[in-house]
């Protein structure tokens, strides 16, 4: 078997972020151009990968749906869509969160902000 070289892993690394990202991206362009929070589909089972926080989701922990409360606070904080992914993407998205760079991580940052009830994001 051939060895691969590291361009050759952070290539295949940074591929399969696009197609994360792509396929369950939170934003989508509204009426008149402007930006919205957009909701994953309805297919599932769900991992939340974020930080736990109460009435939002435990992190690691697999979900059939989305709670609502959850949902309710993403129109409020939109990132919070970003840390509910597909359990075949958990190897991807735990990669990002242990190097600390991607956009799973920068929304477990922004999210990490309303542990014990806080506010501030």
């Amino acid at each position: 078997m051939g060895k691969t070289t590291k361009k050759e892993e952070a290539a295949a690394s940074v591929q399969e972020e696009k197609i994360i990202e792509k396929a369950f991206s939170a934003e989508s362009a509204g009426p008149a151009g402007k930006t919205q929070a957009k909701k994953p589909k309805a297919m599932g089972p769900w991992m939340y990968v974020g930080p736990t926080i109460s009435g939002i989701g435990i992190q690691n922990r697999v979900y059939t749906e989305i709670p609502k409360d959850a949902e309710e606070r993403a129109e409020e904080v939109p990132e919070i869509n970003h840390l509910f992914i597909p359990v075949a993407s958990y190897p991807t998205a735990n990669k990002m969160l242990r190097e600390k760079k991607g956009y799973i991580y920068s929304a477990f940052c922004k999210v990490d902000g309303l542990r014990n009830g806080g506010n501030e994001v």
